[in-house]
């Protein structure tokens, strides 16, 4: 993650934490780890391995896309990023809802 993508995404935590009320210390026994690392992440220091991502959304009562720039990053890295969400035993299920899906939407014309 770049230097700006971090500083956001810390901004990002901050502000939701901030909106439930935690302290540093609250946020970091909710997800056992330290403060330090919260910290860490907040400042833009650090950032979160994509697979903690829906642990940390879930200790600060947001969506996943909340932590997302969607403007920042291209469709294909949003994309990754999300398939990388599901367990790797679900991502074959997934991937044919996905094309079963734009089969069904270019079928009544709305893909070119």
């Amino acid at each position: 993650m770049e230097p700006d993508a971090k500083k956001w995404f810390g901004e990002r935590v901050r502000r939701a934490r901030l909106d439930i009320g935690l302290k540093q210390e609250e946020l970091a026994e909710i997800l056992g780890t330290s403060q330090a690392v919260v910290s860490n992440v907040e400042n833009g220091v650090s950032a979160i391995s994509v697979p903690d991502l829906p642990r940390w959304a879930e200790a600060l009562h947001k969506p996943i896309m909340y932590f997302y720039d969607e403007h920042a990053l291209d469709w294909q890295r949003r994309a990754l990023d999300t398939l990388a969400m599901f367990p790797e035993d679900q991502l074959e299920v997934v991937l044919k809802m996905l094309k079963y899906m734009a089969l069904g939407m270019y079928e009544k014309g709305n893909l070119n």
